[in-house]
């Protein structure tokens, strides 16, 4: 991997505005496409940064409001008039599986697989893995919004550096162990001995590269757990840090000072604000001096916008 891109395709909250289309977020890791919520004009934004549907490999929903589910009906029919043959997988909160099955009988016989994936609901404070393949982990964890929500964390175990195999050979480190450690993760063999990435590789990167994306929340102590030590956390800010904090809480929403504390208290490597209300066009600039009170290393996002992550 050379870069992780991100690119925002909606920032607005609840409705577009003339400059946010609804929420949707684009992750590129050089082999997968992956959408992180899917409002409505999703695919459109698509067509605007080149990126045809029939790329998208996952969809991660964070919850069912239509701001930010309304686009896939529409997604998946382009994708079968483009004639789509790989599975799409989308992961999402229960409800999600009646809500698309009503819309893809519509659609006749599609020549491809959705697979979805319906997360239940728990409240363990402890992410769950959701899937894991490769080099990619996704896990989720419940946040505080009116309905459930859940937040997402995607870790990329990107090789750490160059292996060094008269190393491994040495240790006696049967090969099909070479890999794992390539690819930052601890094992055990079978005669008890305990190896780590280090033994084995010239390191230039010890953990893994992490983003969060909070879908809507209040603050939370989950945000925070999910969150720890992420290269990027992207967080709802859907209100100023003048509001009272009562009133945006009960909505389950943040401010955008609750968004920078949360990344602080996370130690996260940068933060990204969206989710913003239509009531702030324009006062932008406004809202990331808040942040940044806080959190110095926060943006705010914009519709199109790409931010380039580099793995090591």
């Amino acid at each position: 991997m050379k870069w992780l891109i991100i690119q925002f395709l909606g920032t607005s909250a609840g409705t577009p505005t003339r400059s946010r289309g609804l929420p949707s977020v684009l992750v590129y890791d050089g082999r997968r496409y992956i959408l992180l919520d899917c409002g409505e004009g999703t695919q459109y934004r698509l067509l605007q940064v080149g990126v045809s549907v029939c790329r998208i490999d996952i969809v991660l929903i964070t919850h069912l409001h239509g701001d930010h589910v309304f686009g896939l009906p529409g997604l998946i029919s382009s994708m079968a008039l483009l004639g789509r043959v790989k599975n799409l997988k989308i992961f999402g909160p229960v409800g999600l599986l009646d809500m698309l099955e009503s819309c893809i009988k519509f659609l006749n016989t599609l020549p491809f697989k959705v697979e979805i994936f319906e997360i239940e609901d728990f409240n363990d404070t402890n992410p769950k893995i959701i899937l894991a393949e490769d080099d990619l982990e996704i896990s989720c964890i419940k946040t505080m919004h009116s309905t459930t929500n859940f937040a997402y964390r995607l870790r990329w175990y990107i090789p750490l550096g160059k292996f060094k195999p008269e190393v491994a050979k040495k240790l006696n480190i049967p090969t099909r162990y070479w890999k794992l450690l390539h690819t930052g993760h601890v094992v055990t063999l079978e005669d008890g001995r305990i190896i780590r990435p280090e033994d084995v590789v010239e390191l230039r990167r010890r953990q893994p590269l992490t983003i969060v994306y909070t879908g809507d929340t209040a603050p939370c102590e989950n945000v925070v757990e999910i969150s720890k030590d992420a290269d990027v956390l992207i967080h709802e800010a859907t209100f100023s840090g003048d509001e009272k904090p009562e009133d945006v809480w009960s909505q389950g929403h943040s401010r955008t000072i609750d968004a920078a504390n949360i990344a602080a208290r996370a130690n996260v490597k940068m933060l990204i604000l969206t989710h913003i209300s239509a009531r702030y066009e324009g006062l932008e600039d406004k809202l990331l001096e808040e942040a940044r009170r806080y959190f110095k290393n926060t943006y705010i996002a914009y519709d199109l916008q790409k931010f380039y992550i580099e793995p090591y």
